[in-house]
């Protein structure tokens, strides 16, 4: 049996006209919202119409198909959408129009949509506008509706910008469409960065250096990434501006400079290095000096990760043997064990909602994404596969979680829900693809 949505959606955004611009989509309101994070994720059934084209132009005809497969892709990697088949549809219920006594719910009846989606998508010269349309099936009107205004290479942030206010308004607060993933890829020969949409498609490169590449982390605006870049066989810890390309040096000392980690404030990096002769976690600040020493133990500490809070630091340490996850408190200095399932615990992230830190396991001879409350309880194993899946980073939102895995042979870049439903393989490329970690809410997303 469908389930059926209990949304009340109020309001309605037809006939504002949206430019690319970011921040001008207008809103929408609703009474109640869908609890995601809820014991039982809801799959609400959609019907994606065709996109009429008022010419039989073939751009506007291939438009009308991308902007729908890209959104068919959207609204499945988002987990808790069911995509009808619309070809199983008696007629086309909009052949009369899209206001609300022109259509033909009985069509929409027999389909079982819960939400369904039409529009018209025209070329006017040089730009395209795509009027687009959510239906709430059951109650027969529409629920909110969108005009966007671009070029024609603009049509995928159209759509994702869509999705994440259908998202939005039927659940609370947006999608992911509008973020980014940066990874390692191999696809050239060496391990170069790369940055995704959260789909897998509009990959590109953000270093070509022909060197080996390790630990990419976004700043908390998402305007700079940090990395560890090898120079022969010393390891730098750099620093991009996003906006610029520009890149400085934020520790070049000897022997160990490692992975950082952003501060939520944006001014302090936690990483690792090897002052004096061990590698232990330190603070930095955004022009590399150091500000504290955190650690002193003769194991290695390294993969920091903080709260959200800024109080904690969770890290991975040797110093009971094999690696596993530790807790510190910054302002009292105290370590304590996190995990002791497992043998080999490590890439830990800390999940946005603070509520859990999610980190890879060895667990029957291979890598498995599980997360752990930050009191040691609730240990969860997310995935079960004979391939190794690891390295987790969490959404934004901490919804998703983005991870590489071998299921598919090579290393690619999949993606699931928290609960560790739902997962998709977002990344098909030559070579292996790791290390991903998604960027936080982007002020402006470049098409």
């Amino acid at each position: 049996m469908r389930i059926r949505v209990r949304a009340l959606i109020l309001g309605l955004a037809l006939g504002l006209l949206t430019s690319m611009i970011p921040g001008l989509l207008p809103e929408t309101r609703c009474e109640t919202v869908i609890d995601i994070f809820g014991p039982s994720i809801p799959r609400f059934p959609v019907g994606i119409f065709p996109f009429r084209t008022p010419s039989p132009s073939v751009e506007e005809r291939t438009l009308s198909q991308e902007a729908r497969r890209i959104l068919t892709k959207d609204l499945t990697i988002a987990g808790f959408f069911e995509i009808l088949d619309t070809s199983q549809a008696l007629a086309d219920p909009f052949r009369e129009g899209f206001g609300r006594r022109q259509i033909d719910w009985k069509v929409l009846d027999y389909l079982g949509a819960d939400i369904v989606v039409g529009g018209t998508l025209r070329v006017e010269p040089p730009w395209i506008r795509w009027e687009v349309r959510v239906y709430d099936q059951p109650r027969r009107r529409m629920a909110f509706g969108k005009v966007y205004r671009g070029r024609p290479q603009d049509i995928r942030l159209m759509v994702h910008r869509f999705v994440d206010e259908l998202i939005r308004v039927y659940t609370g607060s947006p999608g992911i469409f509008q973020t980014r993933i940066a990874f390692l890829s191999k696809r050239s020969g060496n391990k170069e960065i790369y940055l995704t949409d959260p789909d897998g498609e509009n990959v590109r490169p953000l270093t070509q250096d022909r060197t080996i590449h390790l630990s990419p982390a976004w700043s908390p605006d998402g305007e700079e990434l940090t990395f560890i870049s090898y120079q022969g066989a010393h390891t730098y810890l750099y620093s991009m501006d996003l906006r610029s390309g520009t890149r400085r040096i934020l520790s070049a000392r000897e022997n160990l400079n490692g992975p950082a980690s952003w501060a939520p404030d944006g001014q302090r990096l936690a990483t690792t290095l090897s002052i004096h002769g061990n590698p232990e976690l330190y603070l930095i600040d955004r022009r590399g000096t150091v500000l504290q020493r955190l650690t002193v133990h003769p194991g290695i500490d390294v993969s920091p990760t903080w709260s959200p809070d800024g109080r904690f630091l969770a890290f991975v340490s040797n110093r009971a043997g094999g690696p596993q996850i530790y807790l510190l408190e910054l302002a009292t200095g105290k370590i304590r064990r996190l995990t002791y399932e497992g043998k080999y615990n490590t890439d830990p992230d800390w999940s946005p909602r603070g509520d859990r830190i999610a980190f890879s396991a060895m667990i029957d001879g291979n890598y498995e994404i599980c997360t752990i409350k930050p009191d040691g309880t609730e240990f969860y194993q997310l995935t079960d596969s004979p391939a190794d899946d690891e390295a987790p980073s969490w959404s934004p939102d901490g919804r998703y979680l983005a991870f590489s895995s071998t299921r598919s042979g090579s290393s690619q870049i999949h993606i699931m829900l928290y609960n560790g439903e739902n997962p998709q393989q977002i990344t098909r490329l030559p070579g292996a693809q790791t290390s991903p970690v998604w960027s936080p809410w982007l002020k402006q997303v470049e098409p």
